[in-house]
């Protein structure tokens, strides 16, 4: 297999993949060699900080989606895990783009290699890249954990909020990090929403899931007078924001990678809890929750008579279906469901 030499600092651009054919490699905290045997992922919309030791790469599609930088990026990660190391339980709190997941990645996979298996929780409803929008999850990590790529995650547990806002159900968001937040060794990385009244709603999990450490990322809002918990702020980590529009058109992608990996399911309404009946229409997202309190991505195609066509990965026992605020343009994803 053919291969590049590279040493330095980098930035890997996705979508694209790369195999180290020789040498050694800090991929995001994790310190990765050809004895892994690993093809490491970087997803679409994502560019994630490597250190190369000599290392010879084989990159796809090209080695032009290797960026050599003079940066001081995984230093500054290195100095807050460092400042960390002993904690259990850290949210992280910052404003869009501000680096928040790749902070996440990076802190996950340096307790891993230190002999931690840390879980990350992903509680940004908008642009959840652990399971699918409108949900909180948490996964355990397949080293180097790197954010959108699913190959790197397992055992993910998710609970439905049913809006992309966590202002437009604060209940059920507080509800669902405390349900899921519960085990230590976790890493929150929430949404970017920063005003005063959001910031103080992330806060307010501190105590009722024994949170250790905030890491406050450029926040205007001075975080203090937290008993016993551990504060870090630091300045914004990268530059580069994304648009409304290169959002959305994440969150799309996101969902129709959820919708891929479910299949169609003929449903009587009658026979089924369904909790928020009202929001049931042709292209509701919902939560399809199992007998053991798990909820599922689901999507309500058609609703015929008494019967619905259900998009979900879930095929066992329905305990309940709680439907979502949110509704999709189901023309949008029309084609992507006719071929499952």
């Amino acid at each position: 297999m053919n291969c590049e030499k590279f040493d330095g600092s980098y930035i890997l651009l996705g979508p694209s993949s790369v195999v180290i054919i020789n040498g050694e490699v800090e991929i995001l905290g994790f310190d990765i060699n050809k004895k892994i045997n690993k093809k490491i992922i970087v997803p679409i919309g994502r560019s994630i900080p490597i250190k190369a030791n000599n290392a010879c790469l084989n990159i796809n599609p090209s080695s032009k989606n290797i960026v050599k930088v003079e940066s001081k990026t995984n230093e500054i990660f290195e100095k807050i895990y460092n400042e960390i190391f002993e904690k259990r339980k850290i949210l992280i709190i910052g404003p869009t783009d501000s680096g928040k997941s790749t902070l996440a990645a990076f802190l996950i996979n340096r307790f891993y290699s230190k002999g931690i298996r840390a879980k990350i929780m992903s509680a940004d409803l908008g642009q959840n890249e652990v399971y699918c929008p409108t949900f909180v999850s948490t996964a355990e990590i397949d080293p180097p954990y790197i954010p959108g790529w699913k190959g790197s995650i397992a055992n993910v547990k998710s609970c439905f909020v049913g809006d992309i806002s966590s202002f437009h159900n604060k209940q059920k968001y507080i509800e669902c990090i405390e349900k899921l937040g519960k085990d230590d060794n976790l890493i929150i990385d929430t949404d970017g929403l920063v005003n005063e009244e959001a910031i103080k709603l992330k806060l307010s999990l501190i105590q009722n899931i024994d949170i250790d450490a905030v890491i406050s990322i450029d926040l205007n809002y001075e975080i203090t007078n937290l008993n016993n918990i551990k504060i870090i702020q630091v300045n914004k980590l990268f530059n580069k924001e994304k648009s409304r529009y290169e959002r959305k058109e994440n969150r799309d992608r996101l969902i129709s990678q959820c919708i891929l990996s479910s299949r169609k399911r003929i449903i009587n309404l009658n026979e089924i809890n369904i909790t928020n009946k009202e929001n049931l229409f042709p292209g509701s997202i919902a939560g399809i929750e199992s007998p053991d309190g798990n909820q599922y991505f689901g999507l309500i195609y058609k609703i015929i008579n008494d019967n619905a066509v259900l998009i979900t990965e879930y095929d066992s026992k329905i305990n309940r279906i709680e439907v979502g605020k949110l509704t999709l343009n189901i023309n949008n994803y029309k084609n992507l469901i006719e071929s499952l």
